[in-house]
């Protein structure tokens, strides 16, 4: 019993938590599950192994080039490595963000992070804000990787094997391929929000990611070109103002890769909103 004119203590309100607090802690709680899991190490292992294979392949062409004759090198293609490479690193560190939101559909320790974190878009912008910071630094480091070994094995050997009169005018290219992969990152976990599975939201994300440009190449000219220009991996150059054969300008890409941004979120929005989290 309480005495007259106390309150009682049991009863007493929990203090409410302020929503940037609560998105703090669900943004730490995002960073310690992907520490954590075995799965983002193995990815990022598939990201190094995708840039070394890249170098290997670039040192195969430099010693090729070196062996042709004028007339062959005039019509050697450019060797820049982040075409080769950053497809595939795009695919491995999206693969973090996707599987970020499904394995947790999978074990069902999605029913606890609601608890957690009751307000769904809250622990979504968790979600997300942690994609993008691991697609973009991911990206970025993966990039300057690639442009380092690329420096390195074309040395001062000319057009139009090297794209680059100097390093440093490959920054806006490496730039703009973290920037995709991070956009990419934040469609990835959209995906792993709408379908759930694993499987199914990587064979998508490997479809538009890897398959989808190889599969444009097989469509007529106009076609190819239409719809390579808004495909993610071809949107680098374009937002680069590097030399492409695209349709869009830098500030059309943009805006692209902001819709691709709105449709994903928007997506994972509504189905994790309007879906039971079970």
């Amino acid at each position: 019993m309480t005495r007259p004119g106390t309150a009682d203590s049991s009863r007493a309100p929990a203090p409410a938590v302020r929503r940037s607090q609560l998105w703090r802690d669900a943004v730490a709680a995002e960073w310690l599950k992907l520490r954590t899991l075995r799965s983002t190490y193995a990815f990022l292992a598939g990201g190094a192994a995708a840039t070394l294979l890249g170098m290997l392949i670039l040192f195969l062409l430099v010693g090729s080039f070196d062996g042709a004759s004028a007339a062959e090198q005039a019509n050697y293609e450019t060797a820049d490595l982040t075409v080769v490479v950053m497809p595939f690193v795009t695919f491995f560190l999206a693969s973090i963000a996707a599987m970020s939101i499904t394995t947790e559909f999978t074990t069902g320790s999605i029913g606890p992070g609601l608890l957690a974190v009751p307000q769904r878009r809250i622990l979504l912008g968790a979600k997300a804000t942690t994609a993008a910071a691991v697609g973009l630094i991911g990206g970025l480091l993966f990039a300057l990787l690639a442009l380092a070994g690329a420096t390195l094995l074309l040395g001062d050997r000319p057009a139009p094997l090297n794209p680059w009169p100097s390093w440093t005018h490959a920054l806006p290219t490496v730039a703009c391929a973290a920037l995709v992969v991070m956009v990419t990152s934040i469609v990835a976990l959209g995906l792993g929000v709408v379908l759930r599975s694993t499987a199914s939201a990587l064979v998508t994300l490997g479809g538009l990611v890897l398959v989808a440009p190889v599969f444009a190449h097989f469509l007529p000219t106009t076609w190819h070109l239409r719809f390579a220009s808004v495909l993610l991996p071809n949107l680098t150059p374009q937002l680069a103002g590097a030399d492409h054969p695209y349709l869009l300008s830098p500030a059309g890409a943009l805006v692209m890769l902001l819709a691709y941004v709105g449709v994903a979120l928007g997506a994972g929005l509504i189905a994790f909103g309007r879906r039971d989290a079970t």
